[in-house]
């Protein structure tokens, strides 16, 4: 079993709040296990519809098949023990978006949280996983409140603005979780933060090359271990998607270029994963010219709906259907 990892968004889209009443916490806090999780990109307008067929708990969308989010949940004295593991439950589930909507997400949370828990416990981690979806809908105003405009700054303007976007989003992590909770859910992602913005401010200055590399340097030295190995993996991904950014690489090219940073076996299954990528595009734009057919026939709109219906039945999984919906419509 593979425990799934969620890479990092630097812009989340939006996700449906739609709880207004949470149980009141009581809570024991643990700040152990820290780790890097981050947010895949939301697609919005993928997410609003709603199903009413309750997921199967064993039955994992088509991208989450053959992975595990790793989590153990413990209780200590019938309140949930919070640690930052819990956010990487919910980034797990939620990568999912697209496939199936925050309903079916919100299912598979409760019913992971139920196999765990009970009790007040139980109750404790569902009101955080409202709070969290509730987050994740403010997240969208506050980055596009502080996107709007900034390709006219300079760069210690921008830095100004970075600075003041990271006070504003503790902020709002404080009041939707509690400055407990929220320290707790977000330590790690704040740490990197605050490297980062110390790390452009240097940039920005007016220090020499000499003295901006030894700042640099002793920035680093102060960085937690698990920040440097996060660091670290940010910048291979980001070499990696660079592969798949050059135009007209041969498979074996890609494959060489990627074994170069990650190694062999992880440079196959990449490599796997392209070939299924390509084997589900193909049947994306099989589909849709069975689609324009359709469409030229020139039916009447009850009978097209009903024909459109039958052709993703026919070329689709149930559980694949969400997906391939959002992209072909």
């Amino acid at each position: 079993m593979r425990i799934r990892v969620v890479l990092i968004g630097a812009t989340l889209l939006a996700v449906l709040a739609y709880i207004n009443h949470q149980p009141e916490l009581n809570v024991m806090l643990a700040a152990d296990n820290i780790e890097a999780v981050t947010n895949a990109d939301f697609i919005a307008d993928k997410i609003f519809d709603t199903i009413s067929e309750a997921p199967s708990k064993d039955t994992l969308p088509s991208s989450l098949q053959g992975t595990s989010h790793g989590v153990t949940l413990t209780v200590h004295q019938d309140n949930l023990v919070i640690t930052a593991r819990l956010k990487d439950l919910f980034d797990y589930y939620l990568s999912a978006a697209g496939e199936e909507t925050i309903a079916q997400i919100s299912r598979r949370v409760e019913l992971d949280f139920s196999s765990q828990l009970s009790a007040l416990a139980l109750q404790q981690a569902l009101a955080i996983w409202q709070n969290y979806i509730s987050y994740k809908t403010a997240l969208v105003d506050l980055d596009q409140q502080y996107s709007a405009n900034t390709h006219s700054l300079d760069k210690n303007q921008h830095l100004q603005i970075l600075q003041q976007r990271q006070l504003s989003l503790i902020a709002l992590q404080d009041q939707i979780f509690s400055a407990s909770i929220a320290q707790i859910l977000f330590s790690f992602d704040r740490q990197l933060d605050n490297h980062t913005l110390e790390k452009s401010a240097i940039l920005a200055s007016d220090m020499s090359a000499q003295a901006k590399q030894q700042s640099l340097i002793n920035l680093n030295a102060q960085l937690p271990i698990e920040v440097t190995v996060s660091i670290k993996r940010n910048a291979q991904q980001k070499h990696l998607l660079d592969i798949d950014d050059v135009e007209g690489l041969t498979s074996e090219q890609k494959y060489n270029l990627r074994a170069q940073q990650v190694g062999e076996a992880a440079a196959n299954r990449l490599q796997q994963l392209d070939e299924k990528r390509e084997r589900w595009q193909q049947r994306i734009n099989d589909f849709i010219l069975q689609k324009q057919q359709l469409l030229e026939a020139e039916l009447a709109e009850a009978d097209y709906s009903i024909g459109l219906e039958a052709l993703y039945q026919q070329n689709f999984a149930s559980e694949e259907q969400l997906r391939a919906k959002a992209l072909t419509r």
